[in-house]
């Protein structure tokens, strides 16, 4: 029996097509082959991490992708020596976080949480297609030596104590180049900011997310926007105040990072300051952008409340409707299929369930008890 489980666990790590080698092994294969290295970072008892060697890892389409155009590692960021350079030398803000590096160690992407396959696939060939086009971000070192980085950062990197307000300030006046490769880690690792940096980065965002990635520094972002915006207005302030103060720093980003931005000053304002979810709903259909927790968080806060009725409830599916597509991921599209049926919209639900389906066949991805759902809605 335990021969036969000793095999089981070789076969599926195969499957997985992740070989246990060093990353200059790995380097030095994905170069020679002309590859890119795909670092899976996660820890033992991470429950997204499992989800993915589970349920998206085995996928074949996932798989073939991966097989086609990536040399594969796993790290155990807690146990592995390996684990503590990786936290160091790029941010790992959560698990799991994927790496996409090019044969010399530069970073040529990063994301991270779960993705189902249909996810992970958009980000292996957004990852290749920038590393086609020579793009990686520099800010990240290509090899690692701790002397690289200052001790306060190091220890936070390792064991998330050690980083504070005063400490940062301290190194942000030190600072004589704020674009030089690692000088913004210590801010990225904790997701923070302060005046310095803030206007800093509003001020050549385009430079700093193409040193960084957009998805590490839109923490970051969304802090120096919220100061900024709560320096402007207050729960008293008009809608057109508001306005005002989105105006003048609408400029400053790309127009999808922008509608990015949108929700996040949108929730402060309306959801925060006003109390105000039918206006914010308003606000968010008119600038409509699926981006992380915003929808389901608050289409589960109103759930809780009990406001899913009348007009609050023909809102939310207006919003719904303008950013859910069979591009969005697959829990996403659920939600938003359940919420049509919750409220009784059979149409919606059926449209939502078809694009789980379309979405699910495309990524090679169960699809039978989708089918047998909509079938149901049908009669």
């Amino acid at each position: 029996m335990k021969k036969l489980t000793i095999i089981l666990i070789a076969l599926l790590t195969s499957q997985l097509c992740f070989a246990q080698i060093e990353l200059d092994k790995a380097l030095i294969k994905a170069k020679k082959e002309n590859k890119l290295v795909f670092v899976d970072t996660y820890f033992t008892g991470c429950i997204p991490c499992e989800q993915m060697d589970r349920e998206v890892f085995p996928n074949t389409a996932v798989s073939k992708t991966l097989a086609k155009n990536f040399v594969m590692l796993k790290v155990n960021v807690f146990t592995e020596k390996l684990g503590d350079t990786i936290k160091t030398q790029h941010i790992l803000n959560g698990f799991p976080t994927f790496l996409v590096l090019n044969g010399a160690g530069n970073l040529v992407a990063s994301v991270a949480g779960f993705k189902d396959p249909g996810d992970l696939i958009t980000f292996l060939n957004f990852a290749k297609s920038k590393a086609d086009k020579g793009l990686i971000h520099a800010g990240y070192s290509a090899t690692y030596n701790e002397k690289n980085y200052p001790a306060f950062y190091v220890e936070f990197a390792k064991t998330r104590k050690g980083i504070n307000a005063a400490n940062l300030k301290e190194y942000s006046d030190a600072l004589k180049d704020f674009k030089a490769t690692n000088s913004l880690l210590p801010f990225l690792i904790a997701r923070s900011t302060n005046e310095k940096v803030s206007e800093q980065i509003l001020k050549d965002y385009d430079t700093y997310a193409s040193l960084y990635g957009e998805e590490v520094l839109q923490p970051v972002v969304d802090k120096a926007l919220l100061s900024k915006l709560q320096a402007n207005v207050n729960s008293s302030s008009s809608n057109n105040d508001f306005e005002t103060f989105l105006s003048s720093y609408k400029r400053k980003f790309p127009a999808d990072r922008w509608k990015i931005n949108l929700q996040t000053l949108g929730s402060k304002f309306y959801l925060e300051m006003k109390k105000d979810t039918a206006a914010y709903l308003g606000f968010a259909i008119k600038n409509p952008v699926l981006y992380q927790y915003h929808f389901t968080a608050l289409a589960n806060t109103m759930i809780a409340k009990k406001q899913l009725n009348g007009a609050m409830g023909t809102l939310l599916l207006q919003w719904a409707n303008a950013i859910v597509d069979e591009n969005s991921s697959m829990e996403i599209i659920k939600n938003a299929a359940s919420l049509n049926k919750q409220l009784g919209n059979n149409l919606g639900y059926q449209k939502m369930m078809q694009l789980a389906i379309n979405r699910a066949k495309k990524y090679e991805m169960p699809y039978q008890e989708l089918e047998a759902s909509l079938k149901a809605a049908s009669k």
